[in-house]
Formats: C-alpha cells, structure tokens, sequence
C-alpha cells in the first residue's frame, strides 16, 4: 500500500478542482437535502461529480480505509485509517458564482487526524499538512498570527438548520466578523494568519482537513468549552492559540 498520504491526497484534490473549475460560473441544477434553503441543504451534480473523483483515487490507493463523504457518507469505518471528505465546501458560494468554495480532505488515524489538505482552485491556494511536519500553503510554510481578541477576526457560521450560529460574547469582543459559509476557507485563513477564530458546530467532513491544518500552523483546536477535540465533539473551535482561553471562557455558560 503505498503510504505517501498526503502526495495523493493532494492529487486527489487538484483532479476534483478542475471538475469543480469545469462548471464554475455556469447554469447548475439546484437541488435541496433539506425542507429549508440554507448553507447546508444544496447540493448540485458537481458536488457528486467531485466526491467520486476523489473516492476513486483513495479506494485504488488505499482499500483499506475508510472513507466518509459528505455525499456517500461512511464505507468501512472500523479502519484505523478513515479519510473525511468535502468535496465542494461552500456549495452556496460556488452557486452565486463566489470563488470562496475548495476542497476538503483530511485522513485520521485511529480517530487523530494526521493529513489536512485543503484546495481552493479559483484561488490557485493549496494548503496542505501532515501531522508534525508543518503547514504548507502553495509549498511555502506558513503560521497563525499572534493578534490579541481586540484585532481578532471571527468567522462565525450563517445559518444552520434554521438558527444562526453567530455568537454574541465573541463578536462584542473581537475586531472583525465575516461570515464567509466555507469551513476550508476559514481553516486555511487562520492557518495563513488572516483570521483568529472559527466556532461551528463540529462536523466532521468539513473540518477534519482544517484541524490538521490549523494545528499545524501552530493554533489550536478544542470543543466550544475547552475540552480535547474529537470526531465526536458537539462544537469545534479554532484560534490561533494566543486567544484561545479567553474565547474558550466567554464561551462557557452562555447560549444565544
């Protein structure tokens, strides 16, 4: 089995990119997984068309893991080795024709992840990262920024499953907020040292890729009340870790 991860992961990435860029800015069947029209309920014929690329790269070079994605959801996931899927992450952007869409592939080891890659084609960034090697964006190694709370920005959620995930005891404290609807592009902001905090709830496809990334980079990765990350986490926050205690303290006890 050939063992260089993130080499193929990163091929893997870049032949879906040009399927994603092959249908960038024209008409598109829209269709919803959900009753309600928000960030996480349409879905279009290249979100499919990516997602097979991908798990037909990683079923030939590695038929032993497990592989989850957004789309065709989990085969053979008692594998040590599982590898999470985005294969069009900001669908919606992609849709209005906003180039902040990529995507998201990360590889987890006996439930640690240890491969991020995160491709964003109408950008031409690639950032990518294997578990203490560093974070690399278009080859070059990059980093959190070392911004205070008060210079800080938050990339908070829009809607989600019909309530808004923004968070007030962050936003009243921190410089900026943007709601952008792209987990990988939010990942790869603060990992590049343009963003300070990300706070979602915790879906594995979308982050995976993110936590190894961000990680890294040199942030750091919890749930929502500080406690050790996991697949199975309710919340997820990223910071550049200079801030994190201090995001992590306004956060608990409080609901909006």
């Amino acid at each position: 089995m050939d063992k260089n991860f993130k080499k193929i992961a990163i091929d893997a990435a870049k032949k879906a990119g040009k399927i994603l860029m092959a249908h960038y800015a024209k008409d598109l069947k829209i269709e919803l997984k959900t009753d309600s029209y928000d960030v996480v309920s349409v879905v279009t014929e290249v979100d499919i068309k990516s997602e097979e690329k991908i798990i037909n790269i990683l079923k030939e070079k590695f038929p032993d893991h497990g592989i989850y994605g957004e789309e065709s959801k989990g085969t053979n996931m008692n594998s040590d080795y599982i590898w999470y899927i985005d294969p069009l992450d900001g669908t919606s952007n992609f849709t209005r024709h906003i180039p902040l869409f990529g995507i998201s592939i990360g590889l987890v080891y006996k439930g640690k992840p240890i491969i991020g890659v995160l491709y964003f084609p109408a950008l031409n960034i690639l950032l990518s990262a294997e578990e203490g090697k560093g974070c690399f964006v278009n080859n070059k190694l990059t980093k959190v920024s070392s911004r205070q709370l008060s210079e800080s920005l938050y990339y908070a959620g829009g809607k989600f499953k019909g309530e808004a995930q923004i968070k007030s005891q962050i936003y009243q404290k921190c410089g900026l907020v943007k709601i952008i609807d792209a987990s990988s592009y939010e990942f790869a902001q603060i990992a590049l040292g343009d963003a300070e905090i990300y706070y979602l709830a915790n879906v594995p496809h979308d982050v995976v890729a993110g936590v190894c990334i961000v990680r890294e980079a040199g942030g750091k990765i919890t749930d929502g009340q500080g406690n050790p990350w996991s697949i199975g986490s309710k919340t997820i926050l990223a910071t550049n870790g200079l801030i994190h205690e201090e995001v992590v303290n306004d956060l608990k006890g409080h609901t909006d």
